[in-house]
Parts: C-alpha cells; structure tokens; sequence
C-alpha cells in the first residue's frame, strides 16, 4: 500500500476541513464574536507547529508507523503502552464525527429514518473501502473527494455575495482584545492538531521526503478554507446569530437565493459533506485497524476491522445527547492534544535525535 504526495495532501485537507467548517466555526464565533477570522488564523498557527511535529518524527523512521518506531525506541512493553492513547483518540475521534453526522443528516434530510440506520449504512461503507484497498483507496478517494469540497465552498461563497454585509466585521478589537481572541483559538488549533494521524500515514508514502511540503499544503489548504468560511458566516449572519447556530455554514449555503432562481442547493454540499465525512471516518478505521494489527502482531490487518467497525457503530448508537459530545471535545483540547499530539510525539523526537547521534559518533 503506497501514497502519492498529493494524495497526503488531499488526505490531510479532506480529513480537516469537513470538521472544522462543520463544527468548529460556532464556537469560535461566541468567544471571538466578529473577531473569530482571526482566531481561526492563530489556530492555523498552532496546527502548523503540531504538523511540523508530527511529520519531522515520522520522517525520521522511513517506511515505520507509530507502533513500530515508539516499540524500537522505547522498547516493547512501553513502547506499546505509549500508543495506547492514540488508539482511543481516533476510536473517540471516529465516534464523535459519526454520531454528530447522524445527528446532522437526520436533522435536515431524512428526519423519518432512525439514526441507528443512518450510522449502520455509513459504517458498511467505510468498513468496505477499508477492507477492499486500504490507504490506497482511501487516498484515491481523497484525490477526488477533497478537491471536490473545496471547489463547491468556493462557489457558495460566490453565490453569498449578495447578502455580504461588511459592517459584520467591525469594529475589530472593540469588543474583545488579543486575549479573548487567542483563547478562542485553541479550541480550533486542537483539532487543526489531528494531523498527528501523519505520525501514522507518512510510512506510506512512495516518496517520504516529500511528506513535510505535502503535509503543509493539505494544512495551508484547510486553514484557508476554515478562515474563509468563518468570515462569510461573519458576513452574512453577523456574530450575534452565528454564534446561536449549531451548523452556521450549512446555513449560509441555504440562504443562497439568486434572482429566485437559484436556491436550494444546500442539498448538494450535504451530499459532498458526506463525502468528507466518509473519508474521514475510512482513514481513522485504517489507521486503527492497522496499527492495532502491528499492536498484537496479527498478520492480517483486515481482520481487526471486525473488532473496529462494530465497535465505533456500536458506541456512536450509545452517545446519549450533546453533552457527551461537547465533553468528548473539551478532553481532546484539553487531554488528547497534549499527550498525542505534543508529549509523545515530542519524546519520540528527542529519542530519535539521540539515537541518531549515538549511531554516528
């Protein structure tokens, strides 16, 4: 199983983006009010620093993935234990996105069918792609699914122009200041921290030197995206009201109407949506099943989908409402980020670097 480099660059931005625009613009929007552009912005400084991490340890180990590289620098008890956190992050991760999708899709599209169905379908799905080609085919899916994403934004942002409204952003800083405005940006910059799935993905790259530049522009790319996408909400709605809306950026797609000619197309981003959602869900039960294969030294890594689809199907069902959700997220600001996507990768650096010298002295 091999990835192109522009493959990882679709990975990275379909994996990030579909979250972020979905999820992440709202509360922004309530810390920073009119200011949240900026947030966003300072949260895509904070996720280039994790990616820079993540992608600097895994270039170190060509060809490895996470379980096998921390086993050989740490040895192989604690080697393994170290992952451990990783593993429920990206179970926890996948249950999140699948409950809040069901939960989303039902909403607004098919409102009479129960969401256990919903999730039951989705759940096939990924556990088909992943089972039948991998990373690979999770990669070939990105490759059209990402650029597809991002092109139907950049259309609904030219179809909002209409109902721009400038004096949204202003006054800049009047309301809050600098302080308000970084505090509301770690909340975001933790999930543009997900990319320490690459401490996992790059030793599947043909061309693994090339996984920091293609790393940075799947990154740049969602940044951009997010930061555009908040600031047409902004626009559009004003802080007051997005800060009350729960998918703001669907919302801006259904308030297209050009000439009462062209309105209702919030079905086909709901449709693309899917896509993203699809993508991501698929990455995480790879990435799960692969490593945890590595992890009990099963040779057949397809068989642990049988432990992974059930279980995130499963558990998604059992999310009792909202409240588990906003919990799950404040422990991935809060937990997740600094031992996965800081400590341990930062430790596995360290070693590395040590490791590395002590061979060429």
């Amino acid at each position: 199983m091999k990835l192109t480099g522009i493959q990882v660059v679709w990975i990275v931005a379909t994996a990030e983006l579909v979250m972020e625009v979905w999820l992440r613009i709202s509360p922004a929007i309530e810390a920073a009010n009119q200011d949240a552009w900026m947030s966003m912005l300072l949260a895509g400084l904070i996720g280039i620093v994790l990616t820079f991490l993540a992608v600097r340890v895994s270039m170190l180990h060509p060809g490895q993935t996470l379980v096998k590289y921390s086993q050989k620098l740490l040895g192989k008890w604690f080697g393994r234990a170290i992952v451990l956190p990783y593993f429920a992050a990206w179970y926890m991760l996948s249950i999140d996105v699948l409950r809040s999708f069901t939960d989303f899709i039902h909403l607004v599209l098919l409102d009479q069918t129960p969401l256990w169905l919903i999730e039951l379908i989705m759940v096939a799905l990924m556990a088909y792609i992943t089972f039948a080609g991998g990373i690979t085919s999770i990669g070939r899916f990105c490759e059209i699914a990402g650029p597809i994403t991002v092109i139907t934004m950049f259309f609904t942002f030219v179809m909002n122009a209409g109902n721009v409204d400038w004096s949204q952003l202003t006054p800049v800083f009047n309301d809050v200041g600098w302080k308000q405005v970084a505090k509301a940006s770690v909340a975001p910059g933790s999930f543009f921290g997900e990319t320490f799935m690459l401490l996992s993905v790059i030793a599947f790259m043909k061309k693994p030197e090339k996984a920091m530049s293609r790393s940075m522009i799947g990154l740049f790319i969602t940044i951009f995206g997010v930061f555009a996408a908040t600031a047409m909400v902004l626009l559009v709605f004003g802080p007051n009201l997005s800060a009350d809306l729960r998918f703001p950026y669907f919302m801006i797609v259904r308030s297209i109407n050009i000439l009462d000619f062209i309105q209702n197309v919030d079905i086909f981003v709901i449709y693309i949506w899917i896509f993203g959602v699809f993508a991501k869900l698929s990455l995480y039960l790879f990435l799960t099943s692969y490593e945890m294969s590595n992890w009990f030294n099963v040779k057949d890594w397809r068989k642990m989908i049988l432990f992974g689809a059930p279980l995130i199907f499963i558990s998604a069902i059992m999310v009792p409402n909202q409240t588990w959700i906003a919990m799950f997220q404040k422990l991935w600001q809060d937990a997740i980020i600094p031992i996965c996507g800081i400590g341990v990768p930062l430790l596995l650096w360290i070693l590395s670097a040590a490791r590395k010298k002590s061979v060429n002295a």
